[in-house]
């Protein structure tokens, strides 16, 4: 039950409550059937025995229209009219006493009481007008659907913000970002409308505010770092330290995208343009923007195809190099790439969390200031859009870093 939508359950709970009253509808048809054919019986017994006692003393004309009266019944008169009745119509109840003989006879709603004792045969008609509980039940169960159904609508009418506001924070959980609710109601809805729409403008807000602090402080570093990259391109080649510095100014540079990147992770508005590349291709370029020495890095690698987002891929992997050197006691590491999986394997202690732990945003290793921030926060929210798994494994003191690349593999 407390997986299911307020919707379902108000309707489980209204068809539940429906179908109650049905049912004690027709049970209360049944019994008031029963109990009306047990009173008829009774008062057709009534009669009998009255009119068979009333025979023994060989009543006058006077004294049977008195019964009649009293017992409001009439006489059937007509031969043809009493041998239709016996022969066309259905015998409802009938019994022997040793006064005499009954039957009970009918048809629809009306009843005929056939009585015989030696010399009398009475055919009767019962006059007494019929008893309309069934009718009045049925009224009753109507009225109560009616009444039942008028309240469902409203209850459903009711909760139909609910849905509108459901749609609006799933939109806004996809990113739209310009969604607003909007309900005018003063209830407990309409105050959760109005909350959320403020939350809304305050997000945005800060958003703005964000964006605005990342554009300015990436443009202000672009300035010295293009006048740098300048300025190095006139030092003469035969400076020992050029290349150095060129590449210093370049890894800046990378640095300053890579927070453009961040920027956009962080903020659920990347979007991913694949296209195919060969492995060692992607590696290639990993290690252009990779400040640590590429002689750290062992390699066993199948060359293959793969279909991703050039440049995110390159900061999956970049991201995960620079871990691992830099996290490894022997400041080395291994990496192994298949079609299958691509592996980062570094010699150092376990990690003391689950691997979901330090792919949350800002999570880092106890006593460890400069790593496990941003880093795999990033790996993983790249490979959710790749749709490749991330997973970690720790064998014989040595950190296994897998991207699973075939699912189910």
């Amino acid at each position: 039950m407390k997986n299911i939508s307020i919707s379902t359950f108000i309707n489980i709970v209204f068809i539940m409550a429906f179908t109650s009253i049905t049912a004690v509808f027709v049970l209360f048809l049944e019994f008031d059937k029963e109990k009306h054919i047990s009173s008829q019986q009774q008062r057709y017994s009534l009669i009998a025995d009255s009119f068979l006692s009333k025979f023994q003393f060989f009543p006058s004309a006077e004294d049977l229209q008195k019964l009649y009266n009293q017992l409001l019944v009439e006489p059937i008169e007509e031969k043809a009219e009493k041998d239709e009745i016996e022969k066309k119509f259905e015998i409802f109840y009938e019994r022997d006493t040793f006064l005499g003989k009954m039957k009970v006879y009918h048809e629809k709603d009306t009843f005929y009481i056939y009585i015989k004792q030696l010399s009398y045969n009475l055919m009767l008609k019962d006059l007494k007008p019929k008893v309309f509980n069934s009718e009045i039940a049925f009224s009753i169960y109507i009225f109560s659907v009616i009444v039942f159904i008028l309240l469902y609508l409203i209850l459903r009418k009711k909760l139909l913000p609910l849905k509108i506001v459901h749609d609006k924070i799933e939109l806004f959980s996809h990113g739209d970002t310009s969604v607003k609710i909007g309900l005018d109601s003063t209830d407990e809805i309409g105050a959760i409308s109005k909350s959320f729409d403020e939350a809304i403008v305050y997000i945005n807000n800060l958003t703005n505010s964000k964006n605005l602090f990342m554009r300015n402080m990436m443009h202000e570093l672009k300035t010295p770092i293009a006048k740098g990259m300048i300025i190095a391109e006139t030092i003469p080649d035969d400076f020992q330290d050029k290349a150095m510095l060129q590449r210093a100014f370049e890894r800046m540079n990378n640095i300053i995208k890579e927070l453009a990147t961040v920027e956009r992770v962080s903020s659920n508005t990347m979007t991913v343009h694949k296209s195919t590349h060969t492995f060692e291709e992607l590696y290639s370029h990993t290690l252009d923007i990779l400040m640590s020495n590429d002689n750290l890095i062992h390699t066993n690698i199948k060359d293959f195809e793969l279909t991703i987002d050039h440049s995110l891929f390159i900061i999956v992997l970049k991201n995960l190099l620079d871990n691992g050197i830099k996290f490894s006691t022997t400041k080395e590491i291994v990496l192994k790439a298949t079609p299958l999986q691509i592996t980062v394997i570094s010699c150092g202690d376990e990690l003391k969390h689950d691997l979901d732990y330090y792919t949350q945003p800002f999570s880092q290793e106890e006593k460890r200031s400069d790593g496990f921030g941003l880093g795999l926060y990033i790996v993983q929210t790249i490979l959710d859009l790749h749709q490749f798994k991330f997973v970690y494994k720790y064998k014989a003191g040595y950190n296994h870093f897998i991207i699973k690349l075939k699912q189910g593999k």
